[in-house]
Order: C-alpha cells, then sequence, then structure tokens
C-alpha cells in the first residue's frame, strides 16, 4: 500500500522493458519489478510460523486500527512517525515495485516513494481474516509532482499478516500500477500503447 512514484528514469526503464516483453510475445520478464515467487512462498511460509492474535480480540482490534490510521494520511513525516508501531522489525513488504525486508528498508522504501508526493491517502473499505490472513480492500486518492499533479484515484488489496502482538509481519499488495505510469510523459505513451496491443489481440 505504497503510493507515490519511481524516478523518471527507472519508471521508464522499466516500462519499456515490460512493453518489449509484450510485443516479443512476453518472452521478457523486469527483474526487479516486486517480488519473485520463490521470495514471496518464503515469506509466506515464515509468517506461517508466527503466532498470530485471536480472533476478535483487543490486539486484533488496535492492530486493525492502527494500520488504517497509518494510511489515512501517506507522508514521509507520518510515516516516519508511525511506522514502527505498526509493522515488527523483521516485517517483508512486497508490491508491484519492489519487495523490502527489516523495518529499516521498509521505512526508507515507503518514505523514498512518499518524496514526489502532494497529497496520499488511503481508505480501507473493508477488512476480512480468514484463518491468519488478513485482506484489505482499499482505495488510494493520490496527487503527486510526478505524474503532473492530476488527482489519481486506485484500488488495490493487501495481504497481511500480523504477529501476536499485532504487528505486521507480511504484506503483499496488488494494484495496478498503470494507473500512474499512464499519467507519467513518455511512459504513460508507452503503457498506454501495451494496453492497446492487448486489447487489439483479444478483440481479434
Amino acid at each position: 500500500m505504497v503510493c507515490g512514484s519511481l524516478s523518471f528514469q527507472k519508471a521508464l526503464t522499466l516500462t519499456l522493458i515490460a512493453g518489449a516483453g509484450m510485443f516479443n510475445g512476453c518472452s521478457t520478464r523486469p527483474r526487479n519489478m516486486g517480488p519473485s515467487l520463490e521470495e514471496y512462498r518464503r515469506e509466506l511460509k515464515r509468517a506461517e510460523e508466527i503466532a498470530a492474535p485471536a480472533p476478535g480480540c483487543e490486539v486484533e482490534t488496535e492492530a486493525i486500527h492502527r494500520f488504517e490510521a497509518f494510511y489515512a494520511e501517506y507522508s514521509a513525516e507520518a510515516i516516519r512517525n508511525g511506522i514502527r508501531s505498526v509493522y515488527a522489525n523483521d516485517a517483508w513488504f512486497g508490491d508491484p515495485y519492489h519487495s523490502v525486508k527489516g523495518i529499516a528498508a521498509i521505512e526508507n522504501y515507503f518514505v523514498a516513494m512518499a518524496e514526489p508526493v502532494e497529497h496520499c491517502t488511503f481508505t480501507v473499505d473493508a477488512m476480512q481474516r480468514a484463518g491468519n490472513d488478513y485482506y484489505a480492500r482499499w482505495t488510494m486518492h493520490l496527487v503527486s509532482k510526478a505524474a503532473g499533479k492530476e488527482p489519481i484515484t486506485a484500488i488495490g488489496n493487501s495481504h497481511l499478516r500480523f504477529n501476536k502482538e499485532g504487528q505486521i509481519i507480511f504484506q503483499q499488495d496488488y494494484w495496478d500500477t498503470s494507473v500512474l505510469l499512464d499519467r507519467l510523459p513518455v511512459v504513460g505513451f508507452w503503457t498506454r500503447l501495451v494496453k492497446e496491443k492487448i486489447m487489439k489481440g483479444i478483440s481479434e
């Protein structure tokens, strides 16, 4: 659940690589776009071995509230002030851009992604628990200098696991990053071109 933007150069490079893969039959996958399947499964398994809060207990209620409050105002200052109450020291975080492990690495990543942000909020629309897995459905509202300050709205989901103290130990975010990349100069042209090729293939 990270808003913000990659640097223009990085975004352009990653998008061009992804586009090249699409035009060549999807034979190329950018290696640094999000976690590998192996890494994701390893961290998911590790989280399974950590005790979770009991369903409906006060620790669980407070953990969910901290998560919602942390993302209600997404800024570098809010991240620095609140991240250590929300995430465990050995937490793992993955999203479509990147993956990081450890509270210091997560904080650095979040702050870096927040730097071009003019304004960003996340509204948690629903939170559900299945076993020790939590699924948060959210809506992001973003204004970023990197995207021409044009308001952007995106929907997404976070898969979470908490430890028995109510801190996040595992989080994998899922959202359509093209809503941001489409607005970037040059990069937006390529992402839209790839989308048009996909749609053309579907309609043929």
